[in-house]
This record gives structure tokens, sequence and C-alpha cells, in this order.
């Protein structure tokens, strides 16, 4: 009796519990729905909802390969909405390290603007933009955004150019291609709640339209390799600035462009105007030597001389129309290889005046002189090529060697692959491919012929001829590479100052392919106004010969073995260590020390790296260390000693 009486006692405990919950929740509902609805129904109604136009996700610029070279990542801008906000000290504080102002600017910002509504920033990333959103401050709302991004830095940067606070392209590539890179833009649903805060389901922009995808036909290594050598060459002769082209001759693919002084896409708005032009496509300059290849070839090809003619020279001064004509030493009779070998502007104007002003005029238009590359690059040149109406005589001679006419050094690349091509000259691309967000390729660059311009035989006897400019006794030895046949040509060009040939500023170029029985490569290096010395085959030639060894290797270009060294010269390897056997790479860094450059290369083949060279002969500082997992597009930066140009 008494355990029945305790159960009855507790379950009218529980019973009592149950009945005051109930009573406090019929009361809520009651203040909620009687005394509080009208004004709840009000707030309700002020919350405003809306279809907002947003920017898909721009797409990325790739290299040949798939490296990343620009891309897109989510970020966010703040701003403030001057009629719901009200200035607290406290949100000052709080917002300012997160927006990246001092705290007395945004302060100025949140309480003395003026303006109805003011963007706080235009940058701000994912860690900052969570924060603020919990910070909840009434009038200061944060918009999703993206931020475009460059991981590679000052790479190609003249090429891919950049995009400006809306992320409209701007310059290069992103300029070029901006509709598509840009993608369809989608409506998202937003809304705003009662003080003024807006919200939007991720489900809505969780399928927002990204761009396209363009793929680049340069190859990130070579850029890097590019880049770095010219830089190097401009800094040591105190230049003006410098460019380098590398050209597949059977294709017309850009692998490499690169221009000097560069800069940062990142921070382009803290950059030279000047450091951003492509240098490779904007610059003219008259190619000089370079163009008596080509004369030699076109008059081959027409019939007006033979290989085995020879010329006499005037021993240094001829008169052509009242004008001396002089060579830089005194040459008697000489053949038509001679004459390239050694450089001869007297007996190329020979040469000139029997091909004659009409068809010397058609070949440098099959060349390419006169007209845009065809790339479809912002601020790509014509040259100059004068009509062949204004040409006299003197006219014929000069540009014979190079005076009178101007080119960019893409132009000249082009014209020396049709060399290097057997006579076709085939037309420069520097985008491979456009892929649409759905992995469909929506534009396909394809090897497109320019022209054919010489018969195969006349392209393979100059070819030879030029065989020996880099030889012992030809004007660019210092183009030489041992176990490789290598073609080129120097080019010494006074510029045009003041409406005067200027005698102390000149551009220095060489241009040349390699292997010259068989090319891959096609190279043209200039410099701008060096000092200490202004001749190609001094400051150009090296260039050639540093990217030319380095691209080999890379691309596994077959070099002949009895011609190559095997080990360290006597010299160095007194003081050395023999050089440690590298195998094939595993992801991380070997060690690459006491090892050619060509060796180095061929430790690290297959980690996509950006190589940054110093020097020449053997590697005697590394960066990173040995053992260091290298992912992809690391920076490797390797010291090298032992050889001198």
């Amino acid at each position: 009796m008494q355990t029945r009486n305790s159960f009855s006692r507790r379950l009218a405990i529980v019973g009592a519990f149950a009945a005051a919950a109930a009573l406090v929740i019929v009361a809520r509902m009651y203040w909620l729905k009687v005394v509080k609805g009208p004004e709840l129904a009000g707030q309700a109604h002020r919350i405003s909802c809306g279809d907002a136009v947003r920017l898909a996700y721009r797409g990325p610029i790739v290299d040949r390969h798939g490296a990343t070279l620009a891309t897109t990542v989510a970020a966010a801008r703040v701003g403030m909405r001057r009629n719901e906000y009200v200035y607290e000290e406290q949100a000052a504080e709080l917002l300012a390290p997160l927006l990246g102002y001092e705290r007395d600017e945004m302060t100025s910002l949140l309480r003395d603007d003026p303006r109805r509504f003011v963007w706080l920033s235009k940058s701000v990333g994912v860690d900052e933009t969570n924060t603020v959103r919990r910070l909840g401050i009434p009038g200061v709302d944060v918009h999703d955004d993206q931020r475009r991004t460059y991981p590679q830095g000052s790479m190609a940067a003249q090429l891919i150019g950049f995009v400006g606070t809306d992320t409209q392209g701007l310059e290069g590539i992103e300029r070029l291609f901006d509709e598509g890179l840009r993608g369809v833009p989608q409506s998202v649903r937003v809304c705003r709640d009662v003080r003024g805060r807006v919200f939007h389901s991720t489900r809505d922009v969780s399928g927002m339209n990204h761009g396209a995808t363009v793929q680049l036909t340069i190859d990130a290594m070579l850029q890097g390799i590019a880049e770095s050598e010219l830089q190097k060459q401009v800094e040591e002769y105190d230049a003006q600035g410098g460019s380098v082209v590398v050209l597949d001759p059977a294709t017309g693919e850009v692998l490499a462009m690169a221009s000097a002084p560069s800069f940062d896409p990142n921070f382009y708005h803290r950059s030279e105007v000047g450091h951003r032009r492509n240098r490779v496509i904007t610059d003219m300059f008259e190619p000089g030597s370079t163009t008596k290849p080509l004369l030699v070839a076109a008059a081959l090809d027409a019939g007006a001389i033979q290989p085995d003619d020879v010329y006499f020279c005037e021993n240094g001064a001829m008169q052509v129309g009242g004008w001396t004509i002089h060579d830089h030493h005194p040459y008697g009779d000489l053949s038509v290889p001679d004459i390239l070998r050694v450089s001869s502007n007297i007996c190329s104007a020979k040469i000139g005046a029997k091909l004659g002003a009409e068809s010397f005029h058609r070949y440098l238009r099959g060349y390419g002189f006169g007209a845009r590359p065809g790339t479809g690059l912002q601020g790509e040149i014509t040259g100059i090529l004068p009509p062949v109406s204004n040409w006299r005589p003197i006219h014929v001679a000069n540009i014979a060697f190079g005076q009178g006419v101007s080119v960019s050094a893409l132009q000249l690349a082009s014209a020396f692959s049709t060399l290097a091509n057997e006579g076709t000259r085939m037309r420069p691309y520097v985008v491979r491919r456009v892929i649409d967000a759905e992995g469909k390729v929506v534009s396909d660059g394809e090897p497109l012929v320019a022209a054919r311009v010489l018969s195969a035989e006349s392209a393979r006897l100059v070819s030879k001829m030029l065989e020996a400019v880099v030889e012992p006794g030809g004007t660019a030895p210092r183009a030489g590479i041992e176990g490789i046949r290598v073609a080129g040509k120097t080019g010494t060009a006074q510029k045009v100052k003041d409406g005067r040939y200027s005698h102390k500023d000149f551009v220095a170029s060489f241009v040349g392919y390699l292997p010259a029985d068989d090319p891959r490569l096609v190279i043209a290096v200039s410099i701008d106004e060096p000092r200490r010395s202004h001749y190609g085959g001094v400051v150009a030639a090296p260039v050639f010969r540093r990217v030319a060894e380095a691209a080999l290797d890379y691309l596994h270009i077959y070099r002949a073995p009895h011609l190559i060294e095997g080990s360290l010269p006597i010299e160095a390897s007194a003081s050395q260590p023999e050089p440690p056997a590298v195998g094939e790479f595993d992801g991380t860094m070997p060690d690459l020390r006491g090892l050619s450059l060509r060796s180095a290369i061929r430790a690290i083949d297959g980690c996509a790296c950006r190589l940054r060279i110093d020097g020449d002969g053997y590697v005697i500082e590394q960066e990173p260390e040995p053992g260091v997992e290298l992912a992809s597009m690391s920076r490797v930066s390797l010291v090298l000693a032992g050889r001198q140009d």
C-alpha cells in the first residue's frame, strides 16, 4: 500500500510539470501570435529578395603541358550602406586589420565618407570574409566575388597580360580571350534580412558557370630558362631591355616569348608601363646583318647567283649613288659562303644588285617583312618595308645588309624559320586550344602555312653556309654548342636617333636554329642598347647558346656523344670530387653539384620545375637542397662556374 501511494505522488508531480510546460508554450504562442504578431509580420515583409547577376568564375590559362599560369580563386568585396550603418569606434577597430587599413583610415571611411555606398575593400580573402560575416555589423555587407591570381609571378607576364578590378581582361591573352575566359554570368537569388545583411543559398551558386580554359603553346620550363638568361644578359650589359623568342619551325608554335624588364601581373599597378609591353611583338629594330642569309637564299632561289660564285669586296669601301659603303674589315675576293661567314656589307650589296629590287622586295614579303606575324596579340607591329617603287640603288644596297627596314623579334624568328623549314614559313601562333567548361574543344590552334618562299634546296644550301658563322673564324663562335650542328647569324644594328644613325646606341641580335640538319628550334635574341660591347656575336650569341643548351636536354634532342664532354675538365676535377651518379627523377631534389648543365637538367627531367640558371660550366650551388620534395612548377636555382664565354 505504501509503495502504491509513493508511485501516485511521483505521477502527480510529473503531471504537474507537464501541465506547467504546456501552459508556458501556450502563453508563448499567444504572445507571438496575438501580442507581437503584427510587428513580426511587418519584419517578415521587410526581408527583401531578388535576383542578382553574378560573374562566372574566370577560366584558367595554362601552358602546353597544363601548368597553371593564371587562375581564379574565391574572394569577396566588403561594402558599407550609409543609411543603415551607425558609426561605432569598436567596428573600425575590428574591421581595419581585416580589410588592410590603418585604424585612422578605417575610421575616416566609416565615419566621414559622405557617399551613400562605399566599397571598403574590393578583394578580401576567405578567412577575413568569414570573420566580417560573423561580426554582423549592420550596414556592412559582404559580396561574394573572385580574384585573379598568377601563381608563377612574372613568368610570361607580357604574353598572359592581366585583368582589372572588375576581372575584365586589359592586356595580353587575358584581353584577347576575355569573352571566353569570363564564361556566361548566372543569376543568383539573393535576400537581405531585417538588419540589411545579405544571404543566399550555397546551392544557388554551386553550379555557377566557369569560363573556358586557354591552353598556350609555350612551355613553362623553356619560358623560365629564356627569361632567366635574358634578364642576366640585360643586367650584365646594362642594356635598356631585350627579348627572346623560341619557335618550332615545323609548326609555327611559339615555345617561349620573353621580354625584359618584366613585371608581376599580380601587382601590375605597381609596375612601370614600359615593363608591361611585349617587346617580342611591339619593339621594332633594323635587322642588320641577319638580313644577309635571307638575301643569299633569295638570290640562290631566283638563280641570280650560284653557291660557288666569287665577289670582289673592294678592300673595304665602295661607292653607290654618291654614298660610300664600308665593311668592318677590308676584304678582297670572297665566295658566297665566306660573305656570310665574315658578314661583308659590300659583297651583300653586290648580291642585292644582282637579285634586283623587285625580286628582293617580293622575297622579303614572303619572309614576313612588312606584315603582322598573325598571332592576334595586342600591339603586334607590321615593321617597316618601304614600297619597292621608292627603292633606288642605294636603298637596295642598304637593305641588303639590314638598314632601311625594321622588324620585330618575332618577325625575324619567323623569317629564319623559313630557312629551317626547307623554304616554307609557318604562321606563328601562341594558343594551342580553347576548352569550354564541359571539356569540349571550341577552338584548336593548328599549323598554318603562311608562305612557300624558297625551294628546299636553296634553304638547305644557306643552312650549311650558316653553320660556318658559329665556328671559329665566323662572327659568332660563342653561339656554338658541343655535339650539335648550329646555323645562325649575328646582327649589330645602329639605332636611329633624331633622324640620324647613332654611333653609341645599337641593337645586338643573334638568330639561329638547331640541329642545323634537322631543325627543331628557332631562337632569336635581341638586346637593346647594351653597354661595354654592342656586337651581336658578343652580347646576344651567348644567350642563344645557353637557352639552346638547356632546351636540348629538356627536349631530349640527340647530340653526337663523341663531341660531348663526359667529365669535368682537369682543372675543375682537381678541386672537386667526382660527380655523383644521379638516377631517375623520383620527385625529390637530387644533388646536382659537380654536374654540367645538361646533366643537371636531365637529372630533374619530369618535375616540370621553373629553372633559374646563373653562370656557365658546372653546378657549384643549388637551391633547394638535396632531398627536398619538388612539386610541379617548383623554383630550382643553379649556380654554375668553370667556363667563360
